[in-house]
């Protein structure tokens, strides 16, 4: 009886010691990756220089939202992005406290919990419009704007 009351309370402190979450490697890895493939102000401002091929900006940005020619007969590429940010903080509390005694033919053991959160939730949106305007397959100009609401 003894040996089965032992190995429960050492169950329920290694228990109470253990969080299940994912590892934050993980998730931060996944974000590493989704910011390589976004299109930013900063990758726009270092990829593109007058003269640079159609090709390769198409390998650094992607595909263009909209490809038309404008009034003076260039072709123009439209990038048009809108995001949406969403950034939450959460505080949490605990306290756990457990006791027990083991007699020699009864047991006693007991455990009081408590725990308590709040979380805050911001919202931005952010949007980058470019447009590129191409003379023979070469970059002749470009304009952007971003903003952030």
């Amino acid at each position: 009886m003894n040996k089965i009351l032992n190995k429960l309370f050492l169950f329920f402190i290694i228990f109470s010691l253990t969080n299940c979450s994912v590892p934050m490697n993980k998730v931060n890895k996944s974000m590493e990756e989704d910011k390589k493939n976004q299109l930013t102000l900063g990758k726009i401002q270092q990829t593109l220089k007058k003269g640079i091929a159609q090709d390769q900006i198409v390998i650094a940005m992607g595909s263009p939202n909209l490809v038309t020619v404008d009034s003076a007969g260039l072709e123009t590429w439209i990038y048009d992005k809108i995001s949406t940010e969403v950034t939450a903080a959460s505080a949490s509390n605990s306290a756990t406290v457990l006791g027990g005694g083991i007699g020699s033919k009864i047991g006693v053991g007991g455990a009081i919990g408590s725990s308590g959160s709040a979380a805050k939730k911001i919202t931005s949106q952010k949007t980058l419009t470019v447009v590129l305007k191409f003379k023979d397959k070469k970059l002749e100009s470009y304009t952007y704007n971003a903003s952030k609401f």
